[in-house]
This record gives structure tokens, C-alpha cells and sequence, in this order.
């Protein structure tokens, strides 16, 4: 009881201050100072811009709009993704299923081509697709990927690789390492002692202290870390790090290209919470993955070259939320690890069609033009559609 007491604690003040393992008023490693938005002014509203030097995109892997409401309500008050001037529904589907699985979702997103489920990177015919990280890459940007989980998974590859089935991992593996890969920045949780080999080979030099992403002058470099939502707050023995920290120092590391960057950040747990039915684990994740989506708007505050775009690749354990679902039922429950479930219902184990939602800061977008002529909806493929005209690819 004790234990989650304190995590509960530790989440709100966290998401209230922004203070994670880097940022509690104090410097990061990086060569800028990291100093945390008052956020009782207000919002933060970027400048819209009609041609973007930087796009920052964060995909919160599995979360539906009832997950990011049980946020608000646990919370207290909107996430800050929900802040932001711009947002649309968006639909999911794949090319051969109304539920998509991520790889299918995150080549919609990353390439603008609806894919079959378990494809990455590939045209249901078999062919390769180019992705928003070559077209950057053709204007001279800097690219980094990020996620919270194994490299290998299906959201982060692709933006990076090809296969014609997600759990091709070594084919996966040598398409996101190849030396003309266009991604100059990869971090996550992990990636196995045996793929590293392939990443050395290819050019990239590994990262292994995170305070030195940030001071990296290297061209093309690779981390993996402990990415712990619940860190600071627990397993203090452990040399956890948070996402939010992550967002930080790959910003610093690509804005440092006079050319700007493309970054794509994943929280790729939120949909962990959502298969295994589990409320605590969900919560955890979604307010460390907005954590990382506040750290994205701090450090653009001052620029007006720059675009935030947040969503998902879809929504997982179709979450049910009742009427009269309450802050202090969600406290409740998550104080009880999650075994009391008043005013919610996980209807699936696994991925749901529900329409998820795209917000964005930084450019006032008519989503009506798009393919379902709609200002409240879009496709999964426009985002990529978006993110293209936003650089001027």
C-alpha cells in the first residue's frame, strides 16, 4: 500500500512540476539548461508556420480517446496534449482489417500507404516504402527515433526498415543498421548484445551514459536505457530513465543541424496497460508518454520553426469508461493496484477500431482537405500526409 501511495504521489507532483531524473528546476547534461514551463500562465501555443524546419512526432502506442479522458479525470485537469489549438479524429484501419496491429499503424503513419497487418515498411504488394524520415532526410535533416521498448518493434521500425513480417527481427534489425539508413538517432529500452554488431558496422556509435546524447557530435549514434514510466519515484536503486528525459536530450542532439530534424517518439507502453486489462499500468505509461509530449512543447516555446504533432497507431482493450466515473474512483483503484475497477470496463485483450485522436501545435491545419473531407476526422494516412507538406518535402 505503501509503495503505491508513493507512486501516485510521485505521478502527480511529477506531472504537475516536470520534474523527472533530469529536470527538477536544474541544468540537463545537454549544453542548454533545462528550465521547466510555468504552466499556470497558461498553455503553450506555437507559432503556426506553414513550412517547418522541425517536426516532432509522438505516438502513444495503444491510446484511445477513453484513455486519455481516464487521464484527465485522474489527473484532475487536461493532459497537455489535450491542450494544444488543433486537433481531429483519426481512423486506423489497416488495408486488409478494420483493427490494425502497429505494424500495419505505424507504416500508415510513417510512409502515408495503408499497409496489411504485420507488414513494416512495405506496400502490400511487397515493395519498399519510402517513410517521413527519408523525405526529411533528402532536405538535410537530422532523423531520431525513439520508443520505450525493444528497437526491434514494429512502431519504430517503421520509420526505419522493412519486412513483410514484424517478427523478421534480424531482417529488421539489418534494414534499420544498414549503413544508408536515414535515421541519425536511435534510443529505447533495448536492443540485444547480438544486434549490436550490425549497428557498429553500419556506422553508429553506441551511446552508453545519456547525459552524452545530447553532447554527441557523432553523425549517426544508438542508446539503450532503462525507460521506466514510474522513474524517479521507484526502484531508486536502479539507474532508470524517464521518456520525458529521452525527448530532451534527442532534441538537443538533432536541433543541433542548421537544416532542422524530424523526430519520432513513441511511449510504447500504454498499450501494454491496455492488453493486460491493467488501469495502474496504463496510467503510469500515459502520464509519462505526456510527460515527454510537455518536455516537447518546453523546448519549443521560444521558436517559430517548429511542429508538435501527438497521436496513436490505435487504441487497445477497447477501455469503457462510465458516466460517473470519478477522480477519487481512479485514485481508489490505482491505491489498490487496481482490483477495485468501479466505473470502467476493458472489453478486449487486444487492439480495438476506435478512431484515436491527432493534436497539433505549431500549424493551423485545414483537415478537411484530406481524403474523408471532414474538419473532425482524418486517416491514419494523412498524419503522414501532414508532416510531409509541413517540411516541404
Amino acid at each position: 500500500m505503501k509503495k503505491n501511495v508513493r507512486r501516485i504521489i510521485s505521478l502527480l507532483l511529477a506531472s504537475v512540476s516536470c520534474c523527472s531524473l533530469f529536470a527538477c528546476g536544474g541544468k540537463s547534461s545537454g549544453e542548454r539548461e533545462y528550465v521547466p514551463y510555468d504552466w499556470s500562465q497558461g498553455p503553450i501555443v506555437l507559432n503556426n508556420v506553414t513550412q517547418a524546419k522541425n517536426v516532432i512526432l509522438l505516438i502513444g502506442d495503444g491510446m484511445g480517446p477513453n484513455q486519455i479522458k481516464a487521464g484527465e479525470i485522474f489527473k484532475g485537469e487536461e493532459l497537455t496534449m489535450q491542450k494544444v489549438p488543433y486537433s481531429t479524429k483519426v481512423e486506423t484501419r489497416s488495408a486488409d482489417s478494420d483493427v490494425t496491429d502497429s505494424a500495419a499503424a505505424g507504416t500508415a503513419l510513417a510512409t502515408g500507404t495503408r499497409t496489411n497487418n504485420g507488414y513494416v515498411g512495405r506496400h502490400p504488394n511487397g515493395n519498399n516504402l519510402r517513410t517521413i524520415v527519408d523525405y526529411a532526410h533528402d532536405l538535410g535533416k537530422r532523423t531520431g527515433v525513439i520508443t520505450t521498448e525493444a528497437l526491434s518493434g514494429a512502431t519504430p521500425m517503421a520509420f526505419s526498415s522493412h519486412a513483410t513480417n514484424r517478427g523478421s527481427t534480424l531482417e529488421i534489425i539489418e534494414g534499420a543498421a544498414d549503413a544508408k539508413s536515414n535515421v541519425n538517432l536511435y534510443l529505447s529500452y533495448t536492443i540485444s548484445s547480438s544486434y549490436t554488431y550490425y549497428f557498429e558496422k553500419g556506422g553508429y556509435t553506441i551511446i552508453d551514459e545519456v547525459d552524452d546524447i545530447s553532447k554527441s557530435k557523432k553523425d549517426k549514434v544508438i542508446g539503450s536505457y532503462l525507460v521506466n514510466a514510474r522513474a524517479p519515484s521507484m526502484n531508486d536503486e536502479l539507474d532508470f530513465v524517464s521518456f520525458d528525459r529521452l525527448v530532451w536530450e534527442a532534441l538537443e542532439y538533432l536541433s543541433k543541424d542548421k537544416d532542422g530534424f524530424f523526430l519520432m517518439a513513441e511511449g510504447a507502453h500504454i498499450d501494454h496497460g491496455g492488453h493486460n486489462n491493467d488501469m495502474v499500468y496504463m496510467l503510469d505509461e500515459l502520464l509519462a508518454f505526456d510527460l515527454g509530449v510537455k518536455v516537447a512543447l518546453e523546448w519549443a516555446k521560444d521558436r517559430d520553426d517548429t511542429v508538435v504533432i501527438v497521436t496513436a497507431d490505435h487504441e487497445t482493450g477497447g477501455l469503457q469508461l462510465d458516466e460517473n466515473l470519478t477522480h477519487d474512483m481512479l485514485v481508489a483503484d490505482y491505491d489498490a493496484g487496481g482490483f477495485i475497477s468501479e466505473g470502467y470496463e476493458w472489453t478486449t485483450g487486444g487492439h480495438s477500431s476506435t478512431d484515436v485522436w491527432c493534436y497539433i501545435n505549431g500549424a493551423d491545419i485545414d483537415f478537411s482537405k484530406y481524403a474523408l473531407g471532414r474538419d473532425d476526422k482524418i486517416q491514419n494516412v494523412d498524419v503522414f500526409k501532414i508532416m510531409k507538406e509541413l517540411l516541404g518535402a
